[in-house]
């Protein structure tokens, strides 16, 4: 009741953030004590998903390796005291997520992403819909979409070739996602239907690459979690394979010494901080963001189900 009179008072208003002159960001899941509760009882409950989206601080950067002596290593209270940007807030019924929750497939539910600022919902949203993923020629996909303008970016999972990518999903536990800007926004209506290359989306310009095991350009084995507290992913040009930015899962343990960040690792609240390739738009970032969060739900909301 409270989310339809805030948007009664503020409805539809422009996101104030210009993601393009911030250099990384972090982005940091609202733990859920409910839904944390249920799943211990068994219960087949699944609250919405949060992510408050914050600046990197200043004089921080996204490291490119585990190694990297530039490491961010915050605290779980160094990344609560971060300010807010905006929070990026999951719109799906109780009904389906418990439906989902109950065939063991969570992650692969439908959701629009609504982007809250001060409170308030603004023009700019992402839409998920439910995707087998890309091993049974149905890949992830999400758009993200300006009202008054349509879609200005969509991310899709890239399983093209598909039984060099099957490898790589298989024997080395690696995850591509290609994203799709959008330079002249249309309606999603008009998006060709085509699932060959693009599927009508055209190029991607950027790649993002998550490998959550040993194999890759990092050793990412049990990583963002106590016994490896860094897990280090790469957004890189889809032609070359060039690394422009990096990606950074975090395990922030707490200060006073209390089990709040070991709850969080067992319950699956994730904390990334993203490099932003240099010289892209904010829609490009905003794009990159919905990457993120679709390999969050493949690769961590469903370690839930298993």
């Amino acid at each position: 009741m409270s989310t339809k009179n805030s948007a009664q008072v503020a409805p539809n208003v422009a996101l104030s953030v210009d993601l393009s002159s911030i250099p990384g960001v972090v982005i940091h899941q609202r733990a859920q004590p409910g839904e944390a509760i249920a799943q211990a009882l068994g219960v087949p409950y699944e609250a919405k998903n949060e992510y408050v989206v914050s600046p990197m601080p200043e004089g921080e950067s996204v490291a490119s390796s585990s190694s990297d002596p530039k490491l961010w290593k915050p605290s779980l209270e160094d990344l609560k005291a971060l300010p807010e940007l905006f929070v990026m807030k999951e719109d799906s019924d109780c009904g389906t997520r418990i439906l989902f929750t109950l065939c063991g497939c969570r992650a692969m539910r439908p959701m629009n992403v609504r982007i809250i600022e001060r409170g308030a919902d603004t023009s700019t949203s992402m839409t998920k819909p439910c995707k087998c993923g890309g091993w049974i020629c149905c890949p992830l996909e999400m758009t993200v979409a300006k009202e008054g303008e349509g879609r200005i970016g969509t991310v899709r999972e890239n399983f093209n070739p598909y039984c060099s990518k099957c490898c790589e999903c298989c024997f080395k536990c690696s995850y591509y996602h290609n994203v799709y800007p959008v330079a002249d926004p249309k309606a999603p209506s008009a998006i060709s239907m085509d699932r060959s290359s693009g599927g009508g989306l055209g190029e991607p310009k950027y790649e993002l690459k998550f490998n959550v095991c040993c194999c890759g350009e990092n050793n990412n084995c049990c990583g963002a979690t106590c016994f490896n507290h860094h897990a280090i992913f790469n957004i890189r040009d889809p032609s070359s394979g060039a690394v422009l930015g990096n990606i950074q899962k975090l395990f922030a343990p707490s200060t006073s010494g209390g089990g709040d960040a070991c709850c969080r690792m067992l319950y699956g609240y994730d904390t990334f901080a993203v490099g932003f390739p240099e010289g892209t738009s904010h829609e490009e970032r905003l794009t990159i963001l919905a990457g993120i969060l679709q390999a969050e739900f493949q690769l961590y909301e469903a370690d839930q189900d298993n």
